[in-house]
């Protein structure tokens, strides 16, 4: 196991079981080819973690991570392998295992996937120690088709909206997910409406009812494609669609559009296919920790032999004995 270097592209060109994960960000936020020049470099290598398993000097295959703020946390994005007829299930715990001591080493404490639901990776992680909280449905639309005018309760995010939106969050989403997933208020910071990085622009979507929020979007979007993150209340169908219709009157490119639905929140899918959105399939949300469990030994008693032996006299201090007639000290 090494790291990702600028000697094996010509190597990956010839890859073909490759697997793309962590979708639709890997699709939105990531080039959706595995060379990475940038990451081959010493320079940037440590921002854009990947690491390739070799064996008899020639690579088998390929892991990617992508570093996420504001905790620093990877989470994979794609997994190649190239082991012909043999199974890639011994490359596929080679790179966890080797990407997972990397992230300790660095300060990471999670590590995050979403695989698709049935694949033979799964059991991978889980005998390498990833454990399955949650699974989510991907749609996906060519274009997104409003049903009716934005609500006038709908507005742009302003910063002072962060704690209002994570208060949103820790009421309507269960409190095991929270506790895996460890979010705070600055996941949902954004200094202006738009923000421009890497070419990925990102706005927020609010629905102020009488001073109270009703419900949060942020709509990103890519060189390739844009994706819809919800934070509502489960089965707030009409919310939920009222803040698609918003972004729907946001001038867009000719792009497919994303959305990921987790299984508590898939009682408002109608909303997504009424405007246009297919479902493309299922996929399996897991995590991994990289602090070890510390396992407290018994303690088991251990007798020694002891000597037996007769009970010395008893004995007083001098100083309680009694002070001498004479007077002498």
């Amino acid at each position: 196991m090494r790291a990702y270097s600028l000697a094996d592209i010509p190597s990956l060109a010839r890859f073909r079981g490759t697997l793309r994960l962590d979708v639709p960000d890997s699709i939105v936020l990531r080039p959706p080819e595995l060379i990475d020049l940038p990451a081959a470099l010493p320079i940037v290598r440590r921002d854009r973690p990947m690491f390739v398993a070799t064996l008899e000097g020639e690579p088998v295959g390929l892991i990617r991570f992508s570093p996420r703020r504001p905790d620093g946390r990877w989470v994979v994005s794609a997994v190649a392998t190239s082991t012909g007829v043999y199974s890639p299930e011994p490359v596929w715990d080679a790179l966890l295992h080797h990407g997972v001591r990397t992230a300790g080493l660095r300060g990471v404490r999670r590590l995050f996937a979403r695989v698709p639901a049935g694949h033979p990776l799964i059991d991978a992680m889980r005998e390498s120690g990833w454990i399955p909280y949650a699974r989510e449905t991907v749609f996906r639309a060519e274009r997104l088709i409003p049903r009716a005018r934005a609500p006038r309760a709908l507005r742009l995010q302003e910063p002072a909206d962060t704690w209002a939106i994570h208060q949103l969050y820790a009421a309507s989403v269960p409190r095991q997910i929270q506790e895996i997933e460890a979010l705070t208020s600055h996941v949902w910071h954004m200094d202006t409406p738009r923000r421009s990085r890497r070419g990925v622009r990102q706005t927020g979507y609010l629905l102020d009812e009488a001073g109270s929020l009703g419900g949060y979007a942020r709509y990103t979007r890519g060189p390739r494609a844009g994706m819809i993150d919800a934070v509502v209340n489960p089965g707030d169908g009409e919310r939920f669609g009222a803040l698609l219709d918003g972004i729907s009157a946001v001038p867009a490119r000719n792009q497919p559009i994303y959305c990921a639905l987790r299984a508590y929140l898939l009682d408002v899918r109608e909303e997504l296919t009424e405007r246009g959105f297919v479902e493309i399939g299922e996929q399996e949300l897991l995590i991994r920790y990289t602090t070890a469990a510390i396992r407290i030994p018994a303690a088991d008693p251990v007798h020694f032999p002891v000597e037996l032996r007769p009970a010395l006299p008893r004995r007083v201090p001098t100083f309680l004995e009694s002070q001498p007639k004479d007077g002498a000290v």
